[in-house]
Parts: structure tokens; sequence; C-alpha cells
């Protein structure tokens, strides 16, 4: 039993995209679906880049406003770091200093 044109026609424009793209007599038995269904597709595939660069722009947007927070949190914590790197540094010379004067007195 085969489908009446009519039929063809509901099933053509059901199966847009496999149709125009796939059957190789789809344009030549049904032009007219045939042209609706690449335009369909053409602006289905913009909706999905402008969907697409909204997204990509969304995370770019998220990405820089926590890298401005962590940013100022991150030069804090390294000067803070290198605050406590120095008071080793010194601390360590002071005790070295220390140790030298302690060695000379008991030693004369």
């Amino acid at each position: 039993m085969s489908a009446t044109t009519a039929e063809r026609v509901i099933y053509a424009a059901k199966s847009r995209k496999w149709n125009s793209t796939q059957n190789p007599k789809f344009p030549t038995e049904f032009p007219d679906e045939h042209a609706a269904n690449l335009e369909w597709i053409r602006k289905a595939e913009e909706e999905a880049a402008r969907q697409h660069l909204q997204h990509v722009q969304a995370e770019i947007l998220k990405s820089q406003t926590r890298n401005s927070s962590t940013g100022d949190a991150r030069a804090k914590k390294e000067s803070g770091t290198r605050k406590w790197i120095m008071i080793g540094v010194i601390g360590v010379l002071v005790a070295l200093r220390a140790w030298q004067r302690y060695k000379q007195h008991i030693i004369e």
C-alpha cells in the first residue's frame, strides 16, 4: 500500500532535514518543500550559532568577573606571602648574627 501524493507531502514536511540533505530524489519530486526545508535548516543553524555565541559570551563574562575578584585576592595573598618570607629571612639572619656573637663571647 503506497502513500497518496498528499500523504507524501505531509511525510516530506515532517522529515525536513533528512529529506533535503540525504534523499537524492527529494529536490526533484518536492521542489517547494525542498526550498522551504533549506530555508528552515539555514534559520535553525543560525539560531543555534547565535545561542552558542551568547553562551560563550556569558561564560567569558563569568570568568572575567571571577578572575577580577580572585585577582585582587591573589595579589593580596602574594604580597602577604612575600612579607612573611622577608620576615623569615630577616629572622634567620638575626639568629645567625646572634649565634656568631654568642660563639665569640664563649671563645673569649
